[in-house]
């Protein structure tokens, strides 16, 4: 089939995304939108809408998105973070067969399934038997064994390693066992082995960030009241990352009296949700592209190898698929039908339970992650045999993405319209 590949007008798709007017009558506005195109290994395009700094005040201090732009990646963090738990196990500091309690320094037992192991791989692909429950972080001053005394509800029903149930949780373990494998905090061991390798400014502390880098973070909105009642023509309330140029006394939560000389302190592997390994990567979607063309070179990006091939293609290996008759699986939305480790890969659905098309009529089948936190709803997605892939990172939608979902993609309706665009330029 001849490509329909037209960077102006998949520029302009974006725009009446970005901008709303695409909806008749027209819609509210994205409050920004960034946005990458993989095509034959190379960056085809980048768009950038909107704004990542909003002065409901004072719209003359607004600032807008742009290449350098770093957002808070929710989810997509989860990516990285397999590829930093990868770098151990090609060292042989991890094992990711193995009962991860041998690392955390704790039992870890499904009380219902005392003599099944869990492991880090299934924790990568969520089949664990892990649940998120109570809550999935806690502050400084607190330890990972507080998640499984009895009334936390951190376990489900099924066998470890038979069932789909997606779990934040599941990497706050994996990063406790990643700082006691390496002796090192979890930020600063995916500093030193996956990002500043590949030259990226970015991480899970922002404190880490270059002052350019600070300096670019995106503030992620919801339009709404005070109450946090979503009013889709009302005004942007800040979520998360508005430090207006100044840089927080902590990159973390903290007990109430902890301040830095306690981080300082602080023993690896006692609490890996610290830096949000589940969701809190700052970085750009410039950025994410060059992770994506990581995985689509097997771990090797120029002359970085950061993974060996043998750890690439398992991250890119299916480890669940849904079957329907067996229910191995709690969908949630319906997007998600198969992963590997640290990966989701598409399979073309469209049922009772959901759809993860990208195109009406099914579109390519790609490996990758989607994200949705604090506002922001993002997703990157790539094919390694065709080498191509694209980013979308939306800092702000103005009503609840769960109450407009897509036709044949069951995340929101913004992005099933982006994805589209994009997918046509791979056909």
């Amino acid at each position: 089939m001849a490509s329909s590949w037209d960077a102006s007008r998949l520029h302009d798709r974006l725009g009446a995304v970005a901008e709303g007017s695409w909806e008749s009558p027209r819609g509210a506005a994205l409050s920004g939108l960034a946005v990458t195109l993989i095509r034959g290994g190379e960056l085809a395009y980048e768009g950038y809408f909107g704004r990542r700094l909003i002065d409901e005040a004072d719209p003359s201090r607004d600032l807008p998105v742009g290449r350098g732009t770093k957002f808070r990646v929710a989810s997509i963090s989860k990516t990285v973070a397999a590829i930093g738990a990868m770098t151990l196990a090609d060292e042989g500091l991890l094992d990711l067969d193995a009962d991860l309690s041998s690392y955390l320094g704790f039992e870890l037992r499904n009380p219902l399934w005392p003599r099944e192991p869990i492991t880090a791989a299934m924790l990568l692909s969520h089949t664990s038997s892990i649940r998120d429950g109570s809550g999935y972080s806690l502050p400084l001053g607190r330890e990972m064994p507080e998640f499984f005394l009895p009334e936390a509800g951190h376990f489900g029903d099924r066998r470890p390693g038979e069932h789909y149930s997606y779990a934040n949780l599941g990497y706050g373990l994996l990063a406790s066992a990643m700082e006691r494998a390496s002796g090192r905090r979890f930020d600063i061991l995916m500093r030193e082995r996956v990002l500043a390798p590949l030259g990226i400014d970015g991480g899970y502390n922002v404190l880490q960030l270059s002052d350019s880098g600070f300096a670019s973070l995106a503030t992620l909105y919801r339009r709404g009241d005070d109450e946090g009642h979503w009013e889709p023509r009302g005004p942007w309330r800040a979520q998360v990352d508005d430090y207006r140029g100044a840089r927080p006394l902590l990159p973390c939560k903290a007990e109430p009296g902890l301040g830095p000389a306690d981080l300082a302190a602080y023993v690896p592997g006692s609490n890996g949700t610290l830096f949000s390994p589940q969701g809190g990567l700052r970085i750009s979607a410039f950025d994410l592209s060059r992770i994506e063309l990581l995985l689509m070179g097997y771990g090797a990006l120029g002359d970085a190898r950061i993974i060996s091939e043998a750890s690439a293609r398992r991250m890119m290996t299916v480890a669940w698929r849904f079957d329907a008759a067996a229910a191995n699986g709690d969908l949630e939305d319906g997007s998600t039908r198969a992963t590997g480790l640290g990966l989701v890969r598409t399979t073309r659905s469209l049922d009772a339970f959901g759809g993860d098309r990208l195109l009406p009529g099914g579109g390519p089948a790609m490996w990758g992650h989607h994200a949705e936190a604090y506002g922001l709803l993002g997703g990157m997605l790539f094919d390694p045999d065709s080498a191509s892939g694209f980013v979308y990172l939306i800092g702000g939608t103005p009503c609840d993405p769960a109450s407009r979902r897509g036709a044949h993609y069951s995340r929101s309706i913004w992005e099933e319209r982006i994805i589209e665009a994009l997918a046509d330029c791979l056909a």
